[in-house]
């Protein structure tokens, strides 16, 4: 009597698609039940609905022992499926840090490279001003034209060797931008349309790359760079 209502509710749980699949949803969402092999057990009950009461139990019981090994196995290499997967790969390892001298050195580095431009700029700029104005010819602007050049070039030459890492990288990155458009600019007619975009593209350039630095330093708690260091 026992055993026919543990049976009677083994039935009920087993026959039970959704309690199937609930028992595999811990590794792996598996219909068991929907499966041929499965079916075609569960579909052996039919035949011997009609013989007696021990035939029916016994072929019962030894069709739902068949299930449950099914699930074991099913629970099984859903596990072992599992462990097949690949883990979380380790993140790489952040680049190190400056200290605050090293940070200081090296933004101070930068300007001295690009420093000798910002100095030669007051001489050309007052120049440029003059034949703007038509008080001088080409001619006379020409001398300031070439000699701005060659500081730039010398600079520019300068700037792509340095080893700037880190966060100063950027900056330098900017600072080689704005030599090349002014380099470019000065071998133009300095009337044209296209020197004005370039000689522009170097002045926002330029101040990019110092808003940059005096930010870095600002957070850093450094003094922060002269303003016409890099113009």
């Amino acid at each position: 009597m026992h055993d026919q209502v543990g049976l009677g509710l083994g039935d009920r749980l087993l026959g039970d698609p959704f309690v199937c699949e609930v028992a595999v949803a811990a590794l792996e969402r598996v219909d068991l039940v929907s499966s041929p092999t499965v079916t075609q057990l569960l579909h052996e009950r039919a035949p011997d609905e009609a013989r007696g009461s021990s035939d029916q139990d016994s072929h019962r019981g030894r069709v739902y022992w068949r299930v449950c090994a099914l699930l074991a196995a099913g629970l099984l290499a859903g596990g072992c499926h599992d462990s097949r997967r690949p883990g979380p790969q380790p993140r790489p390892k952040p680049l190190p840090k400056l200290s605050f001298r090293a940070l200081d050195a090296e933004q101070q580095r930068l300007v001295r490279d690009y420093q000798p431009v910002s100095r030669a700029l007051t001489a050309y700029e007052e120049a440029y001003r003059e034949w703007r104005s038509r008080r001088i010819g080409a001619a006379a602007l020409a001398p300031h034209v070439r000699f701005l050049e060659r500081i730039v070039a010398r600079s520019l030459r300068r700037m792509r060797r340095d080893p700037a890492t880190g966060a100063d990288a950027g900056a330098k990155a900017l600072l080689v931008a704005a030599l090349e458009a002014r380099h470019r600019a000065l071998r133009l007619p300095p009337a044209s349309a296209a020197y004005r975009r370039d000689w522009n593209r170097s002045v926002v350039d330029a101040r990019r790359a110092l808003t940059l630095l005096q930010d870095l330093r600002d957070r850093a708690r450094l003094i922060p760079l002269p303003e016409d260091a890099i113009s």
